[in-house]
């Protein structure tokens, strides 16, 4: 499954906390949701370093990125 563009919502979903709704075995991912979770960004730098993540380690997060049209 493909990478939803970075203008997708689903990255503004999961920066305004859609993280916890993401059913992850992905440490990296766990770490991140943790992360955004406790930070003071903005959501939109949020969803870009969300975004960023995701593209970086595409590879790895197929479960989690079938996940994202769900949320």
């Amino acid at each position: 499954m493909a990478l939803p563009p970075k203008t997708a919502p689903c990255w503004q979903k999961l920066a305004s906390g859609g993280m916890k709704k993401l059913r992850t075995s992905n440490l990296g991912a766990q770490m991140l949701s943790q992360r955004m979770e406790l930070s003071k960004l903005p959501p939109a730098q949020k969803a870009d370093e969300i975004y960023s993540f995701f593209v970086k380690w595409e590879r790895g997060l197929a479960n989690e990125i079938a996940q994202l049209n769900s949320l």
